[in-house]
C-alpha cells in the first residue's frame, strides 16, 4: 500500500460475508471456536435480507470484486447459502466462492457447487494424518474430508468443468510442521494454490519480534477489503473477529458509505497514513499489514506440475504455473 494512496478509496476489491458464525468443528487453536477463545459476540444465522441488499448495492458498481461467503464460522451450514450464490452468480463483475472445512462437502452439495459454477473454494485441512488432523480439528474426520474432495475433483473431471478452482490450506502447527511437503505432494495436481500457514496463538496477530520489525507500511485491508457480521455490522477488516472495531451496519447504510465515509475507516487509514498506529484497538499489535512481504521466491516442479513458490512472514505459498508434459 503505497502512501500516495486516497485517503478514502471508490470500492472495495474484497468483500467477506459472514453468513453464519456457527460451526460444526471444535479446533483447538481456533481464534472464535477454540476452548480459549474470548468468543464476545452471539452465534447465528445472517437474515437473508442482509445479504440481498449488499447484493443489489454490490451489483450497482460495476467493478471487479471478489465475494466471499465465510467468516468465523462453516458457510455449508447456512440454510440459504444455495440461494446466495445464485444470485451472486447473477452479478457478472463478482468472483464467488468461500472457504470451507470440507467435513460437510457431499454429493449433493459437490453437484450444487458445479451447477452454480461458484468460483473458487478454499479447503482449510491441516495435515495428511488423520490421528493428527482429528486431534486438532475436533469433530473432523480426515478419511471422510479427503473422500469428499476427491469426489469432487473427480466429478468436476467428468462434468469438464474448470470451477470450482481448488486451494488448500495446511496451517503449521508445531507438530504437524513436518508433514508440510507430504500435503503439497497430495493436493498439488488438483489446487490452484497451496498455502502452508504459520501457526498463530489464539488472540495473536504478531508474526516476528519487535525487534525484528521490517519497515511499517499502512495495511492494505483497510483500502482494499469490506468484512459484514451475520448481524449486518461492518468489521475493520478480516482479523477483526470479534467486531471489536465496528465501523457501521449495512443495516442502516448502503456498503459502500460505509467503506468509503465510516468514521472509523477514516480515522484508521490516516493513522496508518502517518505510521501513528500505536495506539488503535486491533492494529497496534498486529503484523498482517506486513504478513505478504516476499522474502524469498523461486520454481520448482513438484507432482508434475511447474510450480512458483513464495515465502512470506506469513504463510509459505505454492501457486501452480502450468502443467508439465
Amino acid at each position: 500500500m503505497s502512501d500516495a494512496k486516497p485517503l478514502n478509496p471508490d470500492y472495495p476489491h474484497e468483500v467477506i460475508v459472514e453468513v453464519t458464525n456457527a460451526c460444526n468443528l471444535r479446533c483447538r487453536h481456533c481464534h472464535f471456536h477454540g476452548d480459549a477463545a474470548p468468543r464476545t459476540r452471539p452465534v447465528g444465522h445472517m437474515d437473508p435480507a442482509v445479504w440481498q441488499s449488499v447484493l443489489d448495492d454490490m451489483a450497482r458498481w460495476e467493478k471487479p470484486v471478489t465475494l466471499l461467503t465465510h467468516g468465523a464460522g462453516e458457510p455449508l451450514l447456512y440454510p440459504h447459502l444455495p440461494e446466495l450464490l445464485k444470485r451472486a452468480k447473477q452479478i457478472p463483475h463478482l468472483r464467488v466462492g468461500f472457504m470451507t472445512n470440507a467435513m460437510l462437502l457431499d454429493a449433493a452439495w459437490t453437484e450444487r457447487l458445479l451447477d452454480l459454477r461458484v468460483d473458487f473454494l478454499a479447503l482449510s485441512i491441516d495435515g495428511v494424518n488423520p490421528k493428527t488432523h482429528d486431534a486438532v480439528r475436533r469433530n473432523a474426520r480426515l478419511n471422510v474430508i479427503e473422500r469428499d474432495v476427491r469426489h469432487l475433483i473427480r466429478r468436476k473431471t467428468e462434468r469438464q468443468s474448470t470451477t470450482p478452482a481448488l486451494s488448500f490450506n495446511m496451517v503449521l502447527y508445531p507438530h504437524i510442521e513436518d508433514q508440510g511437503p507430504a500435503f503439497v505432494e497430495r493436493w498439488m495436481p488438483y489446487a490452484e494454490t497451496i498455502t502452508l500457514s504459520r501457526f498463530r496463538p489464539i488472540g495473536q496477530r504478531t508474526l516476528w519480534p519487535s525487534h525484528e520489525n521490517p519497515p511499517f507500511r499502512p495495511c492494505s485491508l483497510l483500502w482494499h477489503q469490506c468484512v459484514i457480521a451475520w448481524d449486518g455490522r461492518v468489521g475493520l477488516c478480516c482479523e477483526d473477529i470479534h467486531l471489536d472495531v465496528p465501523a457501521g451496519s449495512v443495516l442502516n447504510q448502503p456498503l459502500l458509505q460505509i467503506f468509503r465515509d465510516s468514521p472509523v475507516f477514516t480515522a484508521y487509514r490516516r493513522h496508518h497514513l502517518e505510521r501513528r498506529v500505536e495506539g488503535l484497538a486491533l492494529c497496534a499489535r498486529c503484523h498482517i499489514w506486513g504478513g505478504d512481504t516476499v522474502l524469498q521466491e523461486w520454481r520448482e516442479t513438484l507432482a508434475g506440475c511447474s510450480v512458483r513458490v513464495t515465502q512470506t512472514p506469513a504463510y509459505r505459498m505454492y501457486r501452480k504455473e502450468e502443467p508439465l508434459s
